[in-house]
């Protein structure tokens, strides 16, 4: 036979961008954190007087519930036997590259309970003034940059990036300049000689998880954020497991991966949306 190195080429998906991001906890059982939009406040008083006694109370709780997340890959006894051994890693690779990617997709995108999964960032509605708008006429200008950086609260400032595809942030705003002529989007290097990429002096997380921008959408749709990833909370019941079995009617060799997670935006008030109209 010919020689075979021992090296297997397959197609590369961009994955790990998201999960580093977001608050991680593994909490058995369900978990529920109280939420309250109460805050008390101070008065001036006159010598000898007091202030009005003011209670703190919970408006609820955001609770956890159990998703499985479940990758299986079969492999024929014959194949199993006679494949090289690097196949072992890389079906290994893959499958957890698959629960990877299935985690962020939920966390960006997912929608909930109905489907069995975590409920996404994107299947939040903002508070009011931090969705912004552009027209189905309309383009991507500084001016809506802006507005959407003025829409972020103060109190969020730190911590929230941008999220969008690699196509939005070439084609929207590599290139788009302030009133001065100054460039908007940077990419610099850093340390480890990995393009870091700013908007207006903020970093961009890049995915695939979301929809490029189009000129003309068929839908409404969001094609960059702001947002702060740990407001996100992510909640394993049972942490990735990997299991290998054999199916003894076809003796087929069985990997596979298993996890109980859920996962909800926990303050939503660092979310600010840009939106492509279609009409």
């Amino acid at each position: 036979p010919a020689p075979v190195m021992e090296k297997i080429i397959e197609k590369m998906e961009a994955t790990g961008m998201i999960l580093p991001l977001v608050t991680r906890t593994s909490y058995k059982g369900g978990l529920a954190i109280p939420t309250s939009s109460v805050k008390p406040t101070a008065t001036w008083v006159a010598e000898g007087a007091g202030s009005d006694k003011q209670k703190k109370t919970t408006a609820g709780s955001v609770t956890f519930n159990y998703y499985k997340l479940r990758c299986a890959v079969s492999v024929s006894l014959e194949v199993d036997t006679v494949t090289l051994a690097i196949f072992e890693t890389t079906l290994i690779n893959n499958v957890v590259e698959a629960m990877t990617k299935a985690l962020e997709q939920a966390i960006i995108s997912g929608t909930g309970g109905n489907a069995y999964q975590p409920l996404g960032i994107l299947a939040e509605t903002p508070a009011t003034g931090q969705k912004i708008e552009i027209t189905k006429a309309g383009k991507v200008t500084y001016d809506k940059l802006v507005a959407a950086e003025a829409a972020l609260p103060l109190a969020y400032e730190n911590g929230a990036v941008w999220f969008m595809t690699k196509y939005t942030f070439m084609n929207c705003f590599v290139g788009m300049v302030d009133a001065e002529g100054q460039p908007i989007a940077r990419v610099t290097y850093g340390i480890a000689g990995r393009p870091e990429r700013t908007l207006l002096g903020r970093p961009v997380i890049l995915n695939d998880y979301m929809s490029n921008y189009s000129a003309a959408p068929e839908a409404d749709t969001v094609f960059a954020f702001l947002f702060n990833p740990k407001d996100y909370v992510l909640n394993s019941n049972l942490q990735m497991t990997i299991k290998k079995y054999e199916d003894n009617d076809t003796d087929d060799q069985i990997t596979k991966a298993i996890m109980l997670v859920d996962g909800k935006v926990v303050d939503k008030n660092s979310l600010v949306t840009m939106v492509k109209k279609s009409n």
